[in-house]
């Protein structure tokens, strides 16, 4: 019997540790595809102030702990650095999973429990690309969330043990990082601590946290550089706003009431656990369901404290606290799920688990090959960038980044292009800006790149070619198409951007049209992208679709005498 009882101890630690182990890569894959972007640029160059922590905490951010970690990440390796994030969101999920055991004193893992968190948290996350993927979003986000868990479950683990000089300051110090996480945040973790000291009877270790939880909170709030930020000029409307005016524009519109819409699926759980235990006739834990309630509503209150917020509308990534708080406060809710010993496929948690993996299955190969598609792309922007500084130019353009299609678009990377210059090697005199118009497709893609649909041999002057056009899909919405036009030789080279411009007009006609219809896709020749010897253009042409298209009229507009050059006509043959 003890050694059929040891046998199922090691391999139930072999499964955990699977478990673990297979969560790890599945969250690593996506991260270490996920391009440096936006503000990373900043770390990772750390060549001036920006990247100061000093500077930041007296001239725009209290955050210490997320600009801390945002710069020793961003100066490992890429491999490194997607590997500690993906052992951190790991160990965010677990402790979680296991916050109640630790409240409970029976330390136990529920490796059921653990995937349903896991899945609701990529679900039911308002912007899971801005705060888990993008690595600056993660250290000022799920990061600090990690540490907010992670000093519960020290609180409740060191509640009725002998305290030691160490353990004491562990807590103090994991207080007050934890203190030091979010704005709205770090007064809830402050208000739960003084909820745990009213509710538990051994209150020592509670009496010792919070004035470090208020320290770090102090520390954040009252830093110099949210002052200094707010002086900013765009700050200066909502800035002469009094407390109580922006408290009533926020909780009598609808701002407050949107900050919950990503939650859907986290509200949905909530209720079949609540028909789960009403068929099965089960009764919470006293302990688990005021745990559950107090996170609920600390949840609430965490989007409630936007409400002096100097920014409308809430950052959708700003709402990742409520999410680990709702998270939080369902792992108390579900911890008695564990009384059932149905086999695994009668186990009502297993059909949690079925049915979220629906949109877990989507979002995660959506959004990871999004930031796949993303890699290849700044390949090709950096390149771009490197190659122009040869002939050093005061701007150069890059084309946007396309992510492609997304089960929810807030799952999406900052598009916040950042000192992607100064990281290509450019002075930062240098202006680096975008194409003003959008490009459509996935111009990483080398089959894409090589389409050929309507292969040509147009020529428009100048020893200039018009080699194809395609007529593409834009994946990232329903029904959005564009059109590309590709060349053998440079237009810039040849005709000077400023004065003129490609000419694109597509002529098309549907069913219910009396005649036909032009669309003028025209655009500049800075939106130009060299590609393995072809200069391609990229024109969104709305919902006009391959066969609704009849021809399509191109050449070079002079804008100074309004004439079109080395016009031509290509007919599309749908056949």
């Amino acid at each position: 019997m003890r050694d059929r009882v040891r046998n199922y101890g090691e391999d139930n630690q072999k499964l955990i540790f699977i478990l673990l182990a297979v969560t790890t890569l599945v969250v690593f894959i996506p991260t270490v595809l996920t391009p440096l972007h936006s503000d990373d640029f900043i770390y990772v160059l750390h060549n001036d102030q920006w990247s100061n922590l000093v500077w930041r905490y007296f001239n725009w951010s209290g955050r210490i702990v997320a600009d801390s970690f945002s710069l020793v990440v961003l100066q490992l390796p890429k491999f490194l650095t997607s590997l500690v994030q993906a052992l951190i969101w790991t160990g965010l999920i677990f402790l979680i999973t296991t916050l109640p055991s630790f409240v409970n004193e029976n330390f136990k893992f529920h490796k059921l429990h653990f995937i349903v968190i896991f899945l609701l948290y990529w679900v039911a996350n308002p912007n899971l690309g801005q705060t888990s993927l993008w690595t600056v979003g993660f250290a000022n986000y799920l990061f600090t969330n990690f540490l907010i868990v992670a000093y519960f479950t020290l609180l409740f683990y060191l509640q009725n043990k002998k305290l030691s000089s160490l353990s004491v300051i562990g807590l103090a110090l994991l207080a007050t990082l934890a203190g030091n996480s979010n704005e709205n945040t770090s007064i809830v973790l402050v208000l739960l601590t003084i909820a745990m000291l009213l509710i538990e009877k051994n209150k020592k270790v509670f009496i010792i946290a919070l004035p470090f939880t208020v320290l770090g909170t102090l520390l954040l709030l009252l830093s110099p550089g949210q002052s200094a930020r707010l002086e900013h000029p765009s700050f200066q409307v909502i800035r002469e706003q009094s407390i109580f005016e922006r408290l009533w524009n926020y909780f009598s519109t609808s701002l407050f009431i949107e900050t919950f819409k990503s939650f859907v699926w986290l509200f949905a759980i909530f209720v079949l656990v609540s028909f789960i235990y009403l068929v099965q006739k089960k009764t919470l834990q006293k302990r688990n369901i005021v745990y559950s309630i107090i996170f609920f509503f600390a949840a609430i209150l965490s989007n409630a404290a936007f409400g002096g917020s100097y920014v409308f509308p809430v950052a959708l990534r700003s709402l990742n606290g409520a999410l680990i708080l709702f998270l939080i406060s369902l792992s108390f809710y579900i911890e008695d799920l564990i009384f059932d010993k149905k086999a695994l496929r009668q186990s009502s948690i297993t059909y949690l688990i079925l049915l979220l993996l629906i949109p877990f299955s989507f979002g995660y190969c959506y959004a990871t090959k999004s930031v796949y598609m993303l890699s290849r792309q700044f390949k090709i922007r950096e390149s771009t960038i490197s190659e122009a500084k040869k002939d050093n130019p005061k701007v150069v353009y890059i084309p946007n980044f396309y992510v492609g299609k997304l089960y929810n678009p807030s799952d999406s990377i900052d598009m916040f292009q950042g000192r992607v210059g100064q990281y290509a090697g450019i002075k930062p005199t240098v202006s680096i800006k975008q194409f003003d118009k959008d490009f459509s497709f996935d111009y990483g893609n080398k089959r894409l790149v090589n389409k050929r649909q309507f292969p040509l041999n147009r020529d428009l002057g100048n020893n200039i070619h018009l080699k194809a056009i395609n007529i593409l899909p834009d994946t990232r919405s329903l029904n959005k198409y564009s059109v590309n036009m590709i060349f053998d030789s440079s237009l810039k080279e040849k005709y000077e951007a400023n004065r003129y411009r490609l000419i694109i007009h597509v002529v098309w006609k549907r069913q219910g049209n009396v005649s036909n219809q032009i669309f003028n896709a025209d655009t500049s020749l800075n939106n130009q992208l060299a590609i393995d010897g072809k200069y391609i253009f990229s024109s969104p042409i709305g919902d006009i679709r391959l066969q609704d298209i009849l021809s399509i009229q191109t050449g070079i507009f002079d804008t100074q005498t309004q004439e079109n050059l080395n016009e031509t006509v290509v007919n599309i043959n749908h056949k």
